[in-house]
């Protein structure tokens, strides 16, 4: 995979374009489900300053979320201990019903997955 994957559009001369970058592969994980939704602001900021934006701050997180609309798209709350990312469910769920069911009887389902599991191995 390549960085210019990442880019939604053409960065160049932006103020914030490492912060965007960043954000860009942070939400592209989260939407993975390789990382958790919320994640501490200290690693955002790390995060950004890798891109090169070494003396980047929280007070910039802010700035940049105030004035930059496509961070929008990306976080949908700072707080100075966490960065909350949009999910970006925009998938269609394809059985509704089977989810709900799993999520009304989880014992049911994790039930229904070990007897899967046990059926494989035993071919």
């Amino acid at each position: 995979m390549r960085i210019l994957d990442f880019f939604e559009e053409d960065l160049n001369g932006d103020q914030y374009a490492g912060l965007i970058t960043a954000l860009s592969l942070l939400h592209k994980r989260v939407k993975d489900g390789e990382i958790p939704v919320s994640l501490p602001t200290s690693m955002i900021l790390r995060y950004v300053r890798n891109t090169g934006s070494s003396t980047f701050n929280y007070e910039d997180l802010i700035n940049a979320n105030e004035s930059n609309p496509i961070m929008k798209k990306y976080i949908s709350n700072i707080t100075p201990e966490q960065v909350k990312f949009n999910k970006g469910l925009d998938t269609a769920i394809s059985n509704p019903e089977e989810i709900t069911a799993a999520a009304e009887n989880p014992q049911e389902k994790v039930s229904k997955m070990a007897d899967r599991a046990l059926k494989r191995r035993q071919k």
